[in-house]
Parts: C-alpha cells; structure tokens; sequence
C-alpha cells in the first residue's frame, strides 16, 4: 500500500538523491525508441476537467472520475488503473537525468519508449514504461515537464493484459491541457492540514498528497540543522493489522537504510483522534542524519506519514518537526 512518499522520499539534500528518489516514482528501464516534437492541444474543450488544485486540465476515460484519495482521475470499479499527478520541487533538467538505461536498468524495470512532446511553455517527455508488481505485470503512459524552478509528472496506470484501456488512458493524458495563466493553491485539495507556525519552519511545496517544509526553501535546505519535514497520505486504502510492525518495517522503504534508535524506541501517539506510533531512526548511510517518522492510521483504511530528517544533536529541529506534525487536521 504505497504513498506517493514511498516513491520518493524528499529530504532533497543532493541532486544525486533527488534524481535517485525520483526512479522510484517511475520504475523504468532499457531505452527501445524515441521520437521527438510531438505538441498537445492548446485550447480546452468542454469536455476537459480539471486537476484539483492545479492547474491541469484533462479529458479522462469515460469511466473515470475525480480521484478523492490523489490528484488525478480512477475508476471507482478498478483499482489497478488511474492516471496520477505529482509536483516535484526540483529542475525538469535534474529529473530527466532520472530516466537514463544505466541508471533505470538498477530497478529492474522496462522503458518501452520515449519522446520529446511540447507542453504549453515547457519541455516534456512521453514515456511508455512496463512494470511488474504483485504478481502483475503494468504498463504506464507518463507525461514529464517542466522548467528550472519544479517538474510536473502525470502517470497514467493500467494492466498491461487491458490494451483498450491503456489506449483510452494514453488518449487521455495526450489531451491535458496546462494554463499557465491560471493560479492554483495546491494545498487546498489535499483533505488535511498542516500548521508550520507551531516551529520555525516553513512550508516549501506540496508534493503529490504530501507537503515539504523546511527552514529556508532551499532544495537541498541550506540550514545548519538540515531540519526538513516531509507528509504524505497513502492512496489506496487497505488494512493493517500489526500496526505497530509496519511502522518499523516502513523504515526499510525509504532509498537510504534507516534503523530504529532502540534507546528512543517507538511510542504510541494519537493525532486528531487518529492512532498511530512515532519513532526516531539513524541514517546508516549519512552519518549526521536522524530521522522522526510518525504514522497515523485511518479507520477506514489507509494513513498519514510524517518524516522529519535533521542533523544529529539538533534538539531545536526534533522540537520544531514534532510540534508542526502535532497541528495535523484534517478537514471538514
């Protein structure tokens, strides 16, 4: 049961790690062809809807509806397919590099093809990927783009046996429209919120169903206590039994290896009337970085995950991330 978190973690201190993070979003591999100069409509039609929160406008498959657990379109009856949106607050030039034979052949995955295509003032690239998971095996249509400042990724999901289906989700993502021109509060669709005047830190950008706060909006943060804080809400909604074990076994997801702090433990706590554990974790690849990871658990399913990094020692930084994480609310 995967976040859009799981698939790319942001504490965003080296390009390397962002590009590292940003494959895991995607699950590529081997190049077998490209084209190059394809452009997408400029005009929206009444049939296009938009993208909650952003400013992207789509015309979805005729099954499928507003998404209410991510930004983006599913089919209520299926849950192996959608098509996913998720900002990236790094350089279009830098997640590109993400999408190279050496480095996407390390997961394991097959890119089935690639292209350049034009989306409204930005450069973007259509990719056609296969990815075996649980026993299945899925294609994806992903549309990338974006400029210096941030970097925009539309996924497109289906089972690779569903070939109309990927037609039609191909279809789809090939009519999305971006409109430069309008203003959009990403923030306002996520179904929670987060107060960061409870700590010195501030908030940064929201990243799929999360949000990235640090000290200075730098990424990589710049702050001698390296203190960033990273939420995000799982999308698909399925019961964990040994609630507790998962947290801990979640620490094996992140692309660096964590591991428990045994002289902090972990700790039952209970956020907005949600339960859930909080623990604190050592970098074993980064010497100076520790980690505070708190997970709350839906009734119906699903959670929230909250993860603080900081540079050991940094008490200031624990205090900071433990009091903004203690503002979760969700709305009304």
């Amino acid at each position: 049961m995967p976040t859009q978190l799981n698939r790319v973690i942001y504490s965003t201190r080296t390009k390397k790690v962002m590009t590292k993070r940003i494959i895991l979003i995607i699950a590529l591999s081997s190049i077998s062809s490209i084209g190059f100069g394809q452009e997408l409509p400029q005009k929206k039609s009444g049939n296009h809807v938009r993208v909650n929160g952003t400013n992207i406008f789509m015309i979805p498959p005729g099954s499928f509806e507003r998404s209410a657990n991510f930004k983006g379109f599913q089919n209520p009856d299926d849950q192996t397919s959608m098509i996913m949106t998720l900002e990236i607050p790094g350089p279009y030039s830098e997640v590109t590099k993400g999408f190279n034979s050496e480095m996407l052949q390390k997961q394991g995955m097959e890119l089935k093809s690639k292209k350049e295509i034009n989306v409204a003032d930005y450069s973007g690239l259509l990719i056609e990927v296969d990815q075996a998971a649980n026993g299945m095996i899925f294609s994806k249509q992903i549309l990338v783009y974006g400029d210096e400042k941030s970097s925009t990724l539309i996924n497109g999901v289906f089972l690779k046996d569903s070939v109309e289906l990927g037609k039609k989700i191909k279809e789809s993502i090939l009519t999305t429209i971006v409109d430069t021109g309008l203003n959009s509060n990403p923030r306002e669709a996520l179904n929670y919120s987060i107060n960061e005047n409870a700590g010195s830190l501030k908030f940064h950008s929201v990243i799929g169903n999360g949000m990235l706060f640090n000290r200075d909006l730098e990424t990589p943060t710049e702050s001698a206590d390296k203190a960033t804080l990273l939420t995000d809400r799982s999308f698909a909604k399925v019961e964990i039994k040994d609630k507790k074990s998962f947290c801990i076994s979640r620490l094996e997801k992140y692309p660096e290896r964590y591991s428990l702090l045994p002289n902090k433990g972990i700790k039952e706590i209970e956020i907005d009337n949600l339960p859930g554990f909080e623990l604190f974790a050592k970098n074993n690849d980064m010497e100076n970085e520790e980690m505070y990871q708190a997970i709350l658990f839906d009734k119906d399913g699903g959670y929230y995950i909250f993860v603080g990094t900081y540079k050991t020692g940094s008490e200031s930084a624990i205090a900071d991330i433990k009091n903004v994480t203690r503002t979760f609310s969700r709305k009304d």
